[in-house]
C-alpha cells in the first residue's frame, strides 16, 4: 500500500527514481451447487497429451466467472468429486470457484446474469446459487469432502437369476463394514490401501419388464437379472467397487451377498446434504 511507503524512502541529492509496480488481487471466491445430467463431463479439465478429451465442471461454470471478474484464472473446489460417468443428481454438489487476480468485482445482480448465461449455455449441467463467499467459508466445502452420508442410485446386472429372497437378503444390509484396497481403475495414480467403509443402508429392488425394455431388446434373459438399488454409504466408499467386487479386492461386495457375480451399469449421485452456499454469505474477504 502507498501509505505504507511513506516516509521510508531516502532519494540521495534529490536524484530522480523509476518505480515498477505490480498489483495483485488477493483470490476471491464464488460458492454454489451443480447438477450434471451427463455422462461425459468430468469435473476438472481433462486432456490427453495436451487434447482435451472432453467438457468440464470448472470450464462450463469458472469460465463464464473468469471473464466478468477479469481474473487470470478461475480454479474449482468441490464438496467430493464424481467419476466423469456417474451423473451429479438432486440438490447438486456445492462448490467454490477461486478466482486468481481479479479485476473487477460485480455485484449479486450481476452474478445472478452469469448464473442464467451458465444455465441457459449448457443443457446437461445447471448451476444454483452462486454468490459471494469468504475465505473462512470455503473450509465448510472443504469439510464436505469428508460429509458422513451420501446417497446413490445405480442399475446392477447379475450373471444368474436372482430370487426375491436375495433381492431381500440384499435390503438387509445395515452398516455393514467393508474391505476396500485401492480399486485397480485407480491404483495408477493412487497409492495401495486398505480401507475400511461402511454401507448404511441398501434399497434394491428387480426392475419392471417395462424398465427391462428400456435397457436391452433381450428381456427375457434379463428379466430376473436387473435391479436398481439406492445405497446409502459413508464418505470416500467405492460404490462401484461394492457391487462388482473389483476381483476379491472390496469385501463382502453385492456379488457377494447375491450369491452372484455383478457388475454395474449406471451410477448417479443423488443426495449429498450440506447447508451451502452460505446464507451468511457476503463477499469476498
Amino acid at each position: 500500500r502507498v501509505e505504507d511507503c511513506r516516509g521510508e524512502m531516502v532519494v540521495p541529492g534529490g536524484a530522480a527514481v523509476k518505480l515498477d509496480l505490480t498489483v495483485t488481487s488477493l483470490s476471491t471466491f464464488v460458492g454454489g451447487r451443480y447438477t450434471k445430467n451427463s455422462r461425459n463431463i468430468s469435473q476438472s479439465p481433462w486432456t490427453v497429451n495436451g487434447v482435451p478429451v472432453c467438457e468440464s465442471i470448472e470450464e462450463i461454470i469458472g469460465g463464464p466467472l473468469k471473464n466478468v471478474f477479469k481474473a487470470d484464472s478461475a480454479n474449482m473446489h468441490a464438496a467430493g468429486r464424481e467419476d466423469i460417468d456417474v451423473r451429479m443428481l438432486g440438490s447438486g454438489r456445492p462448490f467454490y470457484i477461486q478466482l486468481i487476480n481479479a479485476r473487477v468485482f460485480p455485484d449479486q445482480t450481476s452474478l445472478d446474469r452469469v448464473l442464467d448465461e451458465i444455465n441457459r449455455s449448457h443443457d446437461r449441467v445447471k448451476c444454483q446459487g452462486l454468490r459471494p463467499i469468504t475465505r473462512d467459508e470455503t473450509e465448510i466445502v472443504k469439510a464436505g469432502q469428508e460429509q458422513k452420508h451420501k446417497e446413490y442410485r445405480c442399475i446392477i446386472r447379475t450373471d444368474a437369476a436372482v430370487t426375491e429372497e436375495a433381492v431381500e437378503k440384499l435390503n438387509n444390509v445395515r452398516d455393514l463394514v467393508l474391505d476396500q484396497d485401492t480399486p485397480l481403475r485407480v491404483l495408477h495414480r493412487r497409492s495401495p490401501l486398505l480401507r475400511k467403509r461402511r454401507v448404511v443402508s441398501v434399497n434394491a429392488r428387480m426392475l419392471t419388464v417395462e424398465e427391462v425394455a428400456m435397457v436391452t431388446k433381450d428381456v427375457e434373459t434379463f428379466s430376473h437379472r436387473l435391479l436398481v438399488a439406492e445405497v446409502v454409504s459413508e464418505s470416500g466408499t467405492y460404490i462401484k467397487e461394492f457391487v462388482h467386487g473389483d476381483w476379491g479386492r472390496t469385501t463382502p461386495s453385492v456379488g457377494t451377498i447375491l450369491g452372484t457375480p455383478c457388475d454395474i451399469l449406471s451410477l448417479d449421485v443423488v443426495g449429498l446434504k450440506m447447508d451451502w452456499p452460505p446464507a451468511s454469505a457476503s463477499g469476498p474477504v
